[in-house]
């Protein structure tokens, strides 16, 4: 049986300061990944992301969650 193919994978170099290194490395720690590779896709993915999400919308689903609540409220 064949196994699955890897995606191919590339070297990516670039300058960066010294505290957007450190930056970086916090980051790594922080967020728990086992790679720093599969920490820098996760950020690309998450920036990437940010603007197409409407900004009201997290505020919509805040006050329909609110009414809800408050309609199962009434219910008792």
């Amino acid at each position: 049986m064949k196994t699955a193919d890897k995606p191919a994978a590339v070297q990516l170099h670039f300058e960066c300061s010294l505290e957007a290194k450190l930056r970086f490395n916090a980051l790594h720690e922080a967020l728990g990944f086992k790679t720093k590779v599969q920490t820098f896709e996760a950020i690309v993915y998450f920036v990437s992301t940010k603007d197409k999400i409407d900004p009201a919308a997290l505020e919509r689903i805040e006050a329909d969650v609110k009414e809800t609540l408050r309609l199962l409220e009434s219910f008792t």
